[in-house]
């Protein structure tokens, strides 16, 4: 009974290490390819353009805003009771405006995100075909981003990533 528990033990380990040498793995590094493909580099210069251009806007939203609070500020004891309610009412509004400004653009649905998955879509997408042409030429059964913290190790030797890069740069 012990030796046949053995045998099959054997035999399991047979099959795995069989299966194994058959099966073909290799992967890439995302962050790498994002750092290096031209097409990624400038759709982060436009990115950045436009998020520049948004940051310059909120600064300028946010100066107003002390601007306005620094003049209630100081003449506080000058203003009737009215005429400092109508500033301290425009400083809420202003405040209120400059939050919903912040989401619009940066928030978690905001110009910046929509913006960023416009640009990246078709770079995501074109380093895909290009891994999955790869695969299939090669005879490849799973390519995986090291990025994601899938591969613990990988030999260098299957890393893919510059024969992507190579590939994207080529199709230009």
């Amino acid at each position: 009974m012990r030796n046949s528990a053995v045998i099959a033990g054997l035999a399991l380990c047979a099959a795995a290490v069989s299966v194994s040498a058959q099966l073909k793995v290799g992967f890439i590094n995302s962050d790498v390819i994002l750092v290096k493909y031209e097409g990624a580099k400038e759709a982060a210069d436009k990115l950045n353009k436009e998020v520049a251009k948004w940051e310059q806007e909120a600064s300028k939203r946010q100066n107003d805003l002390k601007a306005l609070k620094d003049k209630i500020d100081k003449q506080s004891l000058l203003l009737s009771a009215e005429r400092k309610k109508e500033l301290e009412d425009s400083l809420q509004q202003k405040y209120a405006q400059y939050q919903q400004f912040l989401q619009d653009k940066f928030g978690q649905k905001g110009e910046a995100y929509s913006k960023n998955e416009e640009l990246s879509k078709p770079i995501v997408e074109k380093v895909n075909r290009i891994i999955e042409k790869i695969a299939k030429e090669e005879n490849y059964d799973f390519i995986y981003d090291a990025r994601n913290g899938g591969i613990v190790y990988a030999m260098p030797k299957y890393d893919l990533t510059e024969r992507v890069l190579m590939l994207l740069n080529k199709e230009k």
